[in-house]
């Protein structure tokens, strides 16, 4: 009997030991990068550690007893919700003012001021985006950093973790430009990254007197020296980056960068509830499923392009899937509308031929791991860009939004039918990004736990990082280059006067001799 007991508490101690507490911070008041926190919360949960979510969705989470929700919704109240503001934005400087503001509003929760005073966690998992404030909670944690890029991997990440190198090759993420880039998209990309390095600069200061004063009474609170801001900023052990080569262009990256493209999506797809899977399974014909992501609504389409799809959908010879948030009456028996969608579900589905989206970063990542075409009509934001890229890439249509779209769309629904190369083209790209070493759940987990064993994984952060900005231009280098040359130029120089005086000297000696 005791053998029998004795691996087991052996076993128990080893898991016990092993298991961290980490705190991730996901305040940002949007659906989409909730959805993204919670793909890795859950991968965290999974490998056995206890979390602390600041999420401002906590009815919203996971069903785990090592999971402590820290509820922050007052951000909404405070800020908005994060998808209507952006879709009004017109610079960079307001998603900076609005994402400074939504840091500035989950740090006067109270439950979260003292949650980060009394306890201690073993590491910090914060999102990126568009602010460096959050550099604060590890800080006076004391704990290593580990930071997420929802988003692909942007230039000035690179600059934190590294040096930038992407920027002669791979267009900023604002451009959708060709590889490779042409004179005239390269010096483009030069000019907005140089205007982004210069106005980085400009906010630093800014950032810096932020940082000190959201953070400097909580670090006296819990007895630390809150390090200063530019010391923090950079101390990031570990970054995570929503790209995969599959899908963006491959980069250069240190080792402490992990690509992690698609890891929101759940390893095992959920069940369709059994009226959807009765409704597919009866469409060996093909289905097509219509959403438009959780900020337009469908139902808020312009009138004459809703009427005019509701009609056109209904002549179809397939079954549609629509997430629609009304009523509509007489409704076409080929079309079964639902205000809430199982989204991976009804797109892990054999008969689900095509995809109509917003072409928002999940919904293009979802398609693309379940290797369903898209045709996509972009809203905003990003949208336009993924939709590019994946026209480019063989594996969608795109539409232009508008009235008069209704044509467009039948079109392109008859071409993605009928040509075969798009799903063969989506089968192969779904492919390439679904098969690596390990799963994108386990990256996250090994390298939040390498993070923390090694007490903030230095030995994979770059070298470049001490280093100043003219030394990895080589400036220093070329300036010593230069006055080396110089000096050879002088002795060269000094050395041909005098051998031309001498020269001079000697022929006047010739010459008087000679009279």
């Amino acid at each position: 009997m005791k053998s029998c007991i004795l691996p087991w508490m052996f076993l128990s101690v080893i898991c016990s030991a092993s298991a961290y507490h980490i705190l991730c911070l996901h305040h940002i008041p949007s659906m989409s990068h909730h959805n993204l926190g919670k793909g890795i919360v859950r991968a965290l949960l999974k490998a056995g550690h206890e979390i602390t979510w600041v999420t401002p969705y906590p009815n919203k989470t996971l069903e785990n007893s090592n999971l402590t929700v820290i509820d922050v919704s007052d951000v909404i109240e405070a800020t908005g919700p994060l998808d209507v503001k952006l879709s009004r934005v017109t610079s960079m400087s307001m998603i900076k003012e609005i994402t400074r503001n939504i840091s500035q509003a989950a740090l006067h929760v109270k439950e979260l001021r003292e949650a980060l005073v009394k306890n201690q966690y073993d590491a910090v998992v914060s999102e990126w985006f568009m602010s460096d404030v959050e550099a604060g909670y590890a800080a006076i944690q004391q704990v290593p950093w580990i930071l997420i890029s929802t988003i692909v991997m942007h230039p000035h990440l690179e600059y934190l973790v590294d040096t930038v190198r992407s920027v002669p090759t791979n267009p900023m993420i604002m451009f959708d430009f060709p590889i490779p880039m042409g004179l005239k998209h390269r010096l483009m990309n030069s000019v907005v990254y140089l205007f982004t390095i210069l106005d980085n600069w400009w906010d630093s200061s800014f950032n810096a007197a932020l940082y000190k004063s959201s953070f400097e009474s909580l670090a006296k609170a819990r007895g630390v020296t809150l390090p200063p801001y530019s010391e923090a900023l950079f101390n990031i052990s570990i970054l995570f980056v929503n790209s995969h080569p599959s899908f963006s262009p491959p980069q250069s990256l240190p080792p402490n960068v992990i690509e992690i493209g698609g890891y929101h999506i759940d390893e095992d797809t959920p069940a369709l509830p059994k009226d959807l899977q009765t409704i597919l399974d009866a469409s060996p014909q093909g289905a097509i499923f219509f959403s438009m992501g959780s900020l337009l609504k469908s139902s808020s389409l312009p009138e004459e392009a809703k009427q005019g799809l509701i009609k056109m959908l209904g002549e179809l010879p397939y079954t549609v899937i629509w997430k629609y948030e009304e009523e509509i009456k007489n409704l076409p028996k080929n079309i079964h509308i639902r205000k809430w969608m199982p989204q991976t579900s009804i797109l892990a589905h054999p008969n689900t031929k095509v995809f109509i989206s917003h072409a928002g970063l999940l919904s293009t990542l979802e398609a693309l791991h379940y290797g369903v075409p898209m045709l996509a009509i972009p809203v905003n934001g990003d949208q336009p860009r993924n939709a590019n890229s994946a026209v480019r890439n063989g594996r969608a249509i795109k539409v232009e939004l508008g009235p008069d779209m209704v044509p467009e769309v039948k079109a392109g629904l008859m071409e993605l039918f009928k040509n075969a190369s798009y799903y063969t083209r989506m089968q192969h790209l779904s492919k390439l990004f679904r098969i690596r070493p390990v799963s994108p759940s386990k990256l996250i987990s090994h390298y939040v736990e390498l993070a923390i064993e090694t007490k903030g994984a230095y030995h994979i952060r770059s070298p470049a990082l001490g280093y100043q900005w003219y030394q990895l231009l080589m400036l220093d280098q070329l300036l010593v280059l230069f006055i080396v040359l110089y000096i050879l130029y002088s002795i060269l120089k000094l050395l041909f006067e005098f051998a031309k005086y001498f020269y001079n000297a000697f022929k006047r000696n010739v010459k008087q001799k000679t009279n």
